[in-house]
């Protein structure tokens, strides 16, 4: 997520009801078996789908069904 947050830069998660109040922000969540940190763009949300979106310009956007993720805050 650099240059938004670089490596050992501490955040604070908020975990109440992040998914019912899912909104475009700054996100922790649970992808399979990874923990990712991540901007949710949510423009699909009436699908079922939210965009993945790294700031770190090296990272390639993604789109995942909302179903596949956890929202932890």
């Amino acid at each position: 997520m650099a240059p938004t947050l670089g490596h050992g830069d501490e955040i604070l998660v908020d975990s109440a009801d992040a998914a019912q109040r899912l909104r475009d922000g700054i996100y922790v969540l649970r992808r399979d078996d990874a923990l990712l940190v991540k901007r949710l763009d949510c423009a699909a949300l009436r699908q079922g789908r939210v965009g993945i979106v790294s700031d770190n310009p090296a990272w390639p956007r993604d789109e995942a069904n909302l179903a596949s993720l956890t929202i932890l805050g």
